[in-house]
């Protein structure tokens, strides 16, 4: 199928669809309805309507465009203390069974160009190159369609290098980091949560980590085990009664206060549970025009803040946010003016 930028396109295998930006070898480039681009299969998008072609003089003064632009600004979301890079994982065929298949993307939440690397870790040390190649800022690129089982007990290594064009940026050091992948995992439907980039429930593996992902990562078993059972003689926190009235509503997104038991879950589900929560308050209250929510996150690492706001700037453009009083929460919560 012939596709073209300008091309207004819809998706075969997913819901939704956009206006082609760019077309490079066999994926097209589709800005979709919150300007984000998705890379997609050519032969998974149907043109709904064409680009009408362009005259000679219009060819060439694109082409001239085309040169000045290979530098030009590129708009920046947030700040650049804490880029985010993950592998994604999507339902395709057959979803929940073994004989069915994943779709793989990678994931650039950052103001950063990202060049990759993602190689299969063998158990000498030797490393086979799978995938490699460059993503644009805050941009998402098809990297392959696999069976499940032939994901079963994998380690991928992924190097990423960090940088801008034609701009000053702060220096990050290269990183590698190696995911450990089992099929079993992407046969249980609730593993595959909501998320801030796909209008699909996805399995995010990050590759960027923080420190306290770090920490907990390298407890020992006996560790884990003695830090459960310290807690389990800790004294049960005094619920607080939290005011829901007509101007203000308070929500508690602590982990402890919406589930019973994080036994099992990553870091990264984790969050998944408290952002779904944080969107079912704000689509329940979108018509309460001027009602003040506040959004209780803690302080942390501030990893669910950051999360929490780049939903607030992407997806509830419309409503304003700000730190909530300082006096009654320090700095662990968001007021969203509704």
């Amino acid at each position: 199928m012939n596709v073209k930028a300008g091309d207004v396109v819809r998706f075969l295998d997913i819901s939704g669809g956009g206006v082609v930006v760019r077309v490079d070898g066999k994926l097209a480039y589709v800005e979709d309805e919150d300007g984000f681009e998705v890379p997609v299969l050519i032969s998974e998008c149907v043109v709904i309507k064409e680009e009408p072609p362009k005259s000679d003089s219009n060819v060439a003064a694109s082409a001239v465009a085309e040169e000045v632009e290979e530098y030009e600004y590129i708009e920046e979301v947030g700040d650049d203390s804490a880029p985010q890079f993950y592998i994604a994982f999507l339902q395709g065929d057959k979803p929940g069974q073994a004989s069915g298949d994943l779709r793989i993307q990678a994931v650039n939440d950052s103001n950063y160009f990202v060049f990759y690397t993602i190689s299969n870790l063998r158990k000498d040390g030797s490393l086979d190159l799978f995938y490699h190649g460059e993503v644009e800022p805050n941009t998402k690129v098809a990297l392959d369609k696999l069976a499940v089982m032939q994901l079963d007990d994998r380690q991928w290594h992924v190097n990423l290098i960090l940088f801008k064009k034609g701009k000053t940026y702060k220096n990050i050091a290269p990183i590698a980091e190696v995911l450990k992948i089992k099929a079993p995992r992407f046969l249980k439907d609730n593993v595959f949560a909501d998320n801030a980039y796909y209008h699909e429930k996805a399995v995010l593996l990050p590759v960027i980590k923080g420190d306290l992902e770090r920490k907990i990562e390298a407890l020992s078993e006996r560790e884990i085990k003695k830090a459960r059972k310290e807690k389990d003689h800790q004294p049960v926190r005094k619920k607080i009664k939290r005011r829901d009235d007509d101007k203000m509503l308070e929500v508690d997104l602590h982990i402890d206060e919406l589930i019973d038991s994080i036994a099992g879950l990553s870091k990264g589900e984790i969050i998944t549970i408290q952002l779904d929560k944080f969107k079912q308050v704000m689509d329940h209250n979108k018509q309460n025009r001027g009602k003040k929510i506040v959004f209780i996150h803690g302080v942390g690492n501030g990893k669910l803040k950051s999360e929490l706001r780049k939903l607030l700037e992407r997806q509830y453009k419309k409503h304003a946010f700000q730190d909530a009083s300082f006096q009654e929460y320090g700095y662990g919560a968001t007021m969203v003016i509704i």
